[in-house]
C-alpha cells in the first residue's frame, strides 16, 4: 500500500475560485487578461460533463507565481476542492457516495485508510454496517477504485484537519457535486442555529448523556449537525431518523455518524419512548415542493407520534404555519392542531433564510404537552413576528427567553417580561384565521448595563480617533487650467468602434432576491438594480444566492470592475461598480469600457459627467425619459493622462469612504450616549465636554 500512486487532481473554474477565495468571474478574468502574457493561465486538460477542468498542480503554481487570490493555504486546501483525474467507469454519484462513506469509515475506524488493502477494508466496513443501513453498499460499489479513493480521503481529511470538516467541505459544495438538488430547501446558518438552540434548551439536557433528538424526515441532517456542534464534544447523543433506504437518507445518516451522533431508526408509525425532542424542517431535503396542506398533515402525523414529556421544534413556510390559509382543508388541520393546545409558540422569521428561495418567509413552531387543567376558553399561544428584524445573537436570546416562558405555566407566563413576543388567547386566533400577531413586534433593543454602556463609549471614542487619524488632511489634486473644452464623442460611435459596449441587465424574479444583504462568504452576490442606481437603496443591501442565479439563469451576466451601471426607467441614474462581480437587475444596464488606458474613457469621469448634464426630460408621447443612450456625449481624455485621472479619482473615493465611516462611528457614539443618559445609567461630566472656541 505504501507504493500506491495517487492520480493527478483536477479543478473546475468554480473550484479554482473557491480554492483561491475569489468570486467565480475573477477566474475567467484571469484567463482572459493573462492569455497573451509570458505567464498565461494554464490550459484545460479535461472536460467532464461539459465542464472544463484544469491540472490542479499547474493552477496552484500559477496562482502562487502571480501572487493572486485571497488564500495563503491553496496548497493545503487543494484536496478539498479538487477531483481525481484518473479514468474510472464509476458514475460521479457513486464516487461521491463512496467518498462520503469512506470519510464515515475513517471516523469509525480512527486511522489511516491507506493502511488497508481493498479486501480487508471491505471486511471492516461489513463489520461496521452489517445490516447495510448507511455505508456498506456505497463502499462495495467502488470496486477497483476503493484503494485509490481511500488514499484520497486520507489526504482530504488531513487538509481539513478532521474527517468531519472534510465531509462538511463536500456538503458546502453539495449542489456542484450533485449531492443535493439546487431546489432543496437549505436553511441559512442563522435559522439553523436558532432552531437548534431552542431544541437544546427545551430538551433540558444541554449535554446530558443519552439525550435523544428526533428528525422524522427522510433525509434531513442540517439541523442535527448544527445542534451537535452546540453539545459537548464527548456527549453520547442519540439521533432518531426516518430510516428510509434512499440515497439521500443514507447520506444524511453518514453525515450524522461523522459528527459523533449515535443513530437509531424509527418506523413511520412508531413513537419514541422516553424524553425526546423532535427537531425537523418542512419541506425537507428530497421533497422541496410540499403544499401547505401536505406540510400541516405531516406535522399532524408528528404530533400523533409525540408522547407525554416530549417537545418539538419545527421550521416551515410561514404560508402554512402563520398566514391565512385559502385551502379550507389545510385551515381545518391547523385549527385542530391549535385546539389541541400543543402549539405553545409561533415565531415568524425574517426573510432570506432559505437559500433556494430567499423571498419565501419561514416560521418556527414550538410544540409541547397539552395542559388538561386549562379550560379550552382560557388556552393561549405566544406569537412573535420577526419579519423585519435581523436574526442576531441578541434577538436569538430574546426568542429563547420568550419560548421558555411559553412552555411554562400560566403563572410563570404572567410573570415574564416578553422581549419579542406576546400572549394571545387561542379562541381569538381561531377566529382570526391567522397566527400572526395583530402588530409586528419590534426587535429587542439591547439595554446595556451601566458598565457596558460606559465601556462602549470608550470603545467608540477610540474607534473615532483611529478613523480620524486615517484621514490625511493634506490633500493635493494637481490640476492645470485649460481654456479648450474636453473632447466628447457620442456613445453610439464608441459602441460601433467597440471601445464601449452596453450590456442589458438580468431579468430576475423578485422572490429570488434576499433582503439580508450580500455576503460573499455565504455565497450571496450583491445586486444592483434601479433602486441602487437611483440611491433608494445602498449597494449591497440586496443580494441573490450565487447557486440560485447560476442554476436559474445559466446565461446570466456579472459586472466587471469599473463597469458603469445606469438606468433611465423609472428615472435616470448612473453609478460605477468599482469592485465588479455584481448582478445587474433589468431595466438597469451596464456600460462597459473596453480599455480605458488606450481609449481615454474613464468610467468614473463618464458617470460623473452624465450625472451632471442629465439626459433631458421625457417628451410628449415618449416611453422613455430623455435622449437614448447612443446619443449621449461621452468625455474623453488623453490616454497618457488616464493613470493620473484614475489615481486622483480613486484617492477621492477612498477619502469619501473614510469620511462616511467616521460619520457612522459618530452616529453610533451619539446613539450610545443618548440611550445611556436617557436611561440614567450614564452621566456626562461637564469637564469632559469640549467645544470649539468662538471668535
Amino acid at each position: 500500500m505504501d507504493d500506491r500512486v495517487m492520480p493527478a487532481l483536477l479543478l473546475s473554474k468554480l473550484a479554482i475560485a473557491e480554492l483561491a477565495k475569489v468570486r467565480r468571474p475573477v477566474v475567467t478574468m484571469w484567463i482572459n487578461r493573462y492569455r497573451s502574457t509570458a505567464l498565461p493561465f494554464p490550459s484545460p486538460v479535461a472536460t467532464r460533463d461539459r465542464v472544463e477542468h484544469y491540472a490542479a498542480d499547474e493552477v496552484v503554481r500559477w496562482i502562487r507565481a502571480r501572487g493572486l487570490g485571497n488564500s495563503d493555504t491553496v496548497v493545503e486546501d487543494l484536496a478539498l476542492h479538487a477531483v481525481l483525474g484518473h479514468e474510472s467507469a464509476l458514475p460521479s454519484d457513486a464516487v461521491l457516495d463512496g467518498v462520503t462513506a469512506l470519510l464515515c469509515v475513517k471516523v469509525l475506524l480512527g486511522g489511516q485508510l491507506a493502511e488497508w488493502d481493498a479486501e480487508d477494508l471491505l471486511d471492516e466496513v461489513d463489520g461496521l454496517d452489517p445490516d447495510d443501513r448507511f455505508l456498506f453498499r456505497e463502499v462495495e460499489r467502488l470496486g477497483d477504485d476503493l484503494e485509490v479513493l481511500a488514499g484520497h480521503v486520507d489526504i482530504m481529511s488531513d487538509a481539513a484537519y478532521t474527517p468531519a470538516e472534510a465531509f462538511e467541505a463536500l456538503m458546502r459544495q453539495r449542489f456542484r457535486h450533485g449531492l443535493q438538488d439546487s431546489s432543496d430547501p437549505v436553511l441559512r446558518p442563522a435559522a439553523l442555529e436558532l432552531a437548534a438552540r431552542v431544541a437544546m434548551v427545551l430538551s433540558g439536557t444541554e449535554g446530558a448523556e443519552g439525550a435523544v433528538f428526533v428528525d422524522p424526515s427522510d433525509a434531513g441532517s442540517d439541523l442535527l449537525v448544527t445542534l451537535r456542534s452546540m453539545l459537548p464534544e464527548y456527549t453520547d447523543a442519540v439521533a432518531v431518523t426516518g430510516g428510509a433506504d434512499t440515497a439521500a437518507s443514507r447520506l444524511a445518516d453518514r453525515r450524522l455518524v461523522v459528527h459523533q451522533w449515535r443513530i437509531r431508526s424509527a418506523g413511520k408509525d412508531d413513537g419514541v419512548p422516553g424524553p425526546a425532542t423532535f427537531l425537523t424542517q418542512f419541506p425537507g431535503s428530497g421533497a422541496p415542493f410540499l403544499s401547505d396542506m401536505e406540510i400541516l398533515s405531516a406535522i399532524d402525523d408528528l404530533v400523533l407520534q409525540m408522547r407525554d414529556g416530549q417537545v418539538a421544534v419545527i421550521v416551515g413556510p410561514a404560508s402554512a404555519l402563520v398566514d391565512p390559509l385559502a385551502d379550507r382543508e389545510a385551515e381545518s388541520v391547523r385549527s385542530a392542531l391549535l385546539r389541541s393546545d400543543r402549539i405553545r409558540a409561533v415565531v415568524r422569521l425574517p426573510e432570506g433564510l432559505l437559500v433556494s428561495r430567499p423571498g419565501l418567509s419561514m416560521a418556527l413552531w414550538v410544540l409541547g404537552c397539552a395542559d388538561a387543567s386549562i379550560a379550552p376558553g382560557d388556552r393561549w399561544t405566544v406569537l412573535a413576528d420577526l419579519g423585519g428584524v435581523e436574526l442576531d445573537d441578541y434577538t436569538t436570546e430574546a426568542v429563547l427567553s420568550d419560548v421558555l416562558a411559553a412552555m411554562g405555566s400560566w403563572e410563570s407566563l404572567r410573570a415574564h417580561s416578553f422581549r419579542v413576543g406576546g400572549v394571545y388567547r387561542t379562541a381569538e386566533l381561531l377566529a382570526s384565521g391567522t397566527l400572526a400577531p395583530p402588530r409586528p413586534h419590534r426587535g429587542p433593543r439591547p439595554r446595556r448595563p451601566a458598565a457596558e454602556a460606559a465601556g462602549r463609549v470608550v470603545q467608540l471614542v477610540g474607534e473615532y480617533r483611529d478613523r480620524a487619524a486615517r484621514i490625511d488632511p493634506h490633500l493635493t489634486v494637481p490640476v492645470e487650467y485649460r481654456s479648450a473644452a474636453a473632447p466628447t464623442v457620442s456613445a453610439g460611435l464608441l459602441a460601433r468602434s467597440r471601445e464601449l459596449t452596453v450590456v442589458p441587465g438580468n431579468r430576475i424574479d423578485a422572490a429570488d432576491l434576499s433582503e439580508s444583504g450580500a455576503d460573499d462568504a455565504a455565497g450571496v452576490v450583491r445586486v444592483i438594480g434601479p433602486d441602487e442606481v437611483l440611491g433608494r437603496r445602498s449597494v449591497g443591501e440586496r443580494g441573490i444566492d450565487r447557486l440560485v442565479f447560476t442554476t436559474r439563469h445559466p446565461n446570466g451576466r456579472y459586472t466587471e470592475p469599473g463597469d458603469i451601471v445606469f438606468c433611465t426607467v423609472p428615472g435616470f441614474g448612473v453609478t460605477v461598480d468599482v469592485e465588479g462581480s455584481s448582478v445587474v437587475l433589468a431595466p438597469a444596464r451596464i456600460m462597459r469600457v473596453a480599455d480605458p488606458l488606450a481609449s481615454g474613457l474613464v468610467p468614473e469621469l463618464i458617470a460623473g459627467h452624465l450625472r451632471a448634464v442629465g439626459i433631458g426630460d421625457r417628451t410628449s408621447g415618449a416611453v422613455r425619459r430623455g435622449k437614448p443612450w447612443r446619443t449621449w456625449e461621452i468625455p474623453r481624455v488623453e490616454p497618457s493622462r488616464v493613470p493620473a485621472v484614475t489615481a486622483a479619482l480613486a484617492d477621492l473615493r477612498r477619502r469619501r469612504q473614510a469620511a462616511e465611516e467616521l460619520v457612522a462611528t459618530i452616529d453610533r457614539l451619539t446613539d450610545t450616549v443618548v440611550d445611556g443618559v436617557g436611561r440614567g445609567v450614564l452621566v456626562v461630566a461637564e469637564e469632559t465636554v469640549s467645544e470649539p472656541e468662538k471668535g
